[in-house]
């Protein structure tokens, strides 16, 4: 595989509504209940042409994202088991481009 230099990946992330989609169920292994609660979203990564469609899921008593553009916070990388590279979305607003003056 031939590597090239590139621009840092841009990953955006869209949210188009705060709806939380909640399953419950016990698990077999621990009898324990438990609650998955996710979001949808639509990523946009690097020049793909199309978004495309992703579930966020949400730690228990987090607010549902509200509707905008968000994209990943630092936190959303870890090394997990085995030393394999784990992503865990956490999302933060992405910033308004500044606007531009216009001269003259």
């Amino acid at each position: 595989m031939s590597i090239q230099k590139t621009t840092p990946l841009k990953v955006v992330f869209e949210i188009h509504s705060n709806h939380v989609h909640e399953r419950k169920g016990k698990s077999q292994r621990t009898g324990n209940d438990y609650t998955i609660r996710t979001q949808e979203a639509w990523v946009q990564i690097g020049d793909a042409p199309y978004p495309q469609k992703t579930k966020i899921q949400l730690e228990d008593g987090q607010m549902p994202y509200q509707p905008g553009n968000y994209e990943l916070h630092e936190g959303s990388f870890n090394i997990g088991k085995y030393e394999s590279f784990e992503c865990q979305p956490v999302l933060v607003p992405l910033a308004a481009p500044a606007l531009q003056q216009k001269v003259g």
